[in-house]
């Protein structure tokens, strides 16, 4: 009778804690599925499409690694009729892009979250201005894509 209570009581225990707790991606995803529309920019900004492009795809991985989103679709991607109600659409242009080929530049992005249906905000908000660091446009669009991420979570929280 010892024995078998010996291993009853932590699998109980485990069980029990398991069920209880909520999981990672479970316990931050906000929003079911978000549609990311491709970048744009302001009249009076200039940006290559390899920053723009480079940006767009980076920017929908690091958003599914934050688990803000349940599902992260691209722009005119295909979003399920039982998903299509909950489903938020995101929506970044970059309103300053300046490059320094000595210090790397910097970017402001505004940022808007829609919803599907009505297209109506939900929010919008400017991010600060952030060093896009050295390196080529590729690498520069890849800090972008991170730090806009972290933006986008902190903002929605």
């Amino acid at each position: 009778m010892k024995r078998s209570f010996s291993w009853l009581v932590p699998a109980a225990l485990l069980f029990t804690f398991s069920t209880l707790t909520p999981s990672g991606g479970n316990a931050q995803t906000k929003y079911k599925v978000v549609e990311v529309k491709h970048l744009t920019t302001a009249d009076d900004v200039s940006a290559p499409a390899e920053y723009l492009n480079v940006s767009y795809d980076s920017l929908r991985e690091e958003l599914a690694q934050k688990g803000i989103f349940g599902t992260v679709v691209g722009d005119g991607g295909t979003i399920s009729d039982a998903d299509a109600a909950d489903a938020v659409v995101l929506e970044c242009k970059v309103i300053k892009l300046h490059n320094n080929s000595l210090e790397g530049g910097h970017v402001q992005i505004g940022v808007t979250l829609l919803s599907r249906g009505s297209r109506k905000p939900i929010r919008q908000f400017t991010t600060q201005e952030m060093a896009t660091n050295g390196g080529s446009w590729g690498h520069k669009a890849k800090v972008t894509a991170h730090y806009l991420a972290e933006e986008i979570k902190r903002n929605l929280k």
